[in-house]
């Protein structure tokens, strides 16, 4: 465990005067960095928190630009200069710390790290308290008695925080969101795996339609990210970003693909690239710090997706093989989510009645294919995650 720079707050020391909020606001421009929650039953309690600077800084490894860095002081920041805006280390981070600026930047507490480096004083916020609740210091194992937040180990945040005295706190740090900006996300993945499905069974023309369907995916995807003259970072953290790694093999795919149009022999190659895309795909939302992502669900419906091209391979091969895999694969996935696998029951009828009648294989595939697109649909509109409790 290393020893390094964190808050400590004592919420029976609190007033909830909110001058710790105030302080940081006022001198960083009103991003609500640091949040006072407060509960009341029959006592009132407070409990103010803002970037807890973790031994494993979720933010910092996903982020693909490699805009977020920790100094030696185990202080947590981001260069703004470097970030593209992608958000996805708000994804990462289960106190729902991270903010975008106006500009489109994001930005987080940073423990006041010029004034610290400066001795200039103390975080503006620990400054400002007028009883001691809040105070930061070196810090080894913090005694994290806080059930109303997110599992310590998922983070191991440097934030020691007691235990209320007169009350204890009924809170859940369990969430329910919506992912506003989606569309671009859902085109990608499933059209990244269904053209892995497609290059797999080699169907007519199966490097041009592909190459289309990879196409389609990545350009939108482009928008997603509010700085896009810095869009070549995406892929400065091929070290520890999923989202990085997504990104490069998809661009590799793309350009095996245009090549494979006039050099077939790059067949192999294109597959392992667009998997690897596949694979990095799911990997990104395997976040501990959102439960209804990391679950096999998620890599079952992203490699399902792959083999709802399948019956069309059955159709212009009469291999078997290419029906008993998503039907085998199709049962798996109902036992894992019934109740967003509607139209695969209906899926797994045509993908029998194909053996007979191989025609009905293409409507097994558009069933397949529609079946997938509305679980994806849900999987980005019905998101449970850990934040900040609810008061």
């Amino acid at each position: 465990m290393e020893r390094s720079l964190g808050f400590v707050f004592d919420p029976n020391k609190c007033i909830v005067c909110n001058a710790c909020v105030n302080a940081c606001n006022e001198h960083y421009g009103n991003l609500n960095w640091r949040s006072l929650l407060v509960f009341q039953n029959e006592v009132k309690i407070g409990i103010s928190i803002a970037c807890n600077h973790c031994d494993i800084p979720l933010c910092m490894k996903v982020c693909p630009a490699n805009a977020i860095h920790k100094d030696d002081m185990g202080i947590v920041y981001i260069n703004g200069n470097e970030c593209i805006g992608c958000g996805y280390c708000q994804w990462a981070c289960p106190y729902e710390e991270p903010k975008f600026n106006h500009e489109g930047i994001m930005t987080k507490c940073d423990l006041c790290r010029q004034r610290i480096l400066k001795k200039e004083g103390l975080p503006y916020c620990v400054e400002s308290c007028p009883t001691g609740a809040l105070s930061f210091g070196w810090i080894d194992k913090p005694k994290y008695d806080a059930p109303y937040l997110a599992p310590y180990d998922i983070t191991k945040p440097k934030l020691e925080i007691k235990k209320p005295k007169e009350e204890e706190i009924k809170a859940s740090p369990l969430k329910t969101r919506r992912e506003e900006k989606y569309i671009e996300l859902l085109l990608f993945t499933i059209l990244s795996e269904l053209s892995l499905g497609v290059i797999i069974t080699r169907i007519p023309f199966y490097s041009l339609v592909s190459l289309i369907l990879l196409a389609i995916g990545l350009i939108p995807s482009i928008f997603h990210i509010n700085r896009r003259e810095r869009a070549y970072r995406v892929i400065m953290n091929l070290k520890s970003s999923w989202l990085s790694r997504e990104v490069f093999f998809g661009g590799l795919s793309f350009l095996s693909l245009l090549l494979e149009l006039i050099i077939p022999s790059l067949y192999y190659l294109s597959l392992i690239l667009i998997s690897l895309s596949v694979f990095s795909s799911i990997m990104i939302y395997m976040l501990k710090t959102t439960p209804s992502w990391y679950n096999p669900n998620t890599p079952l419906s992203f490699i399902g997706t792959i083999f709802t091209v399948f019956p069309l391979g059955f159709y212009f091969t009469h291999s078997l093989l290419f029906l008993l895999i998503p039907l085998v694969f199709g049962i798996i996935e109902i036992g894992f989510a019934r109740k967003e696998k509607n139209l695969h029951i209906p899926y797994l009828i045509l993908l029998l009645i194909s053996i007979f009648i191989p025609l009905i294989s293409i409507a097994a595939s558009i069933i397949g294919i529609s079946s997938e697109i509305i679980t994806r649909r849900n999987f980005f509109e019905k998101i449970t995650y850990y934040g900040l409790p609810s008061p």
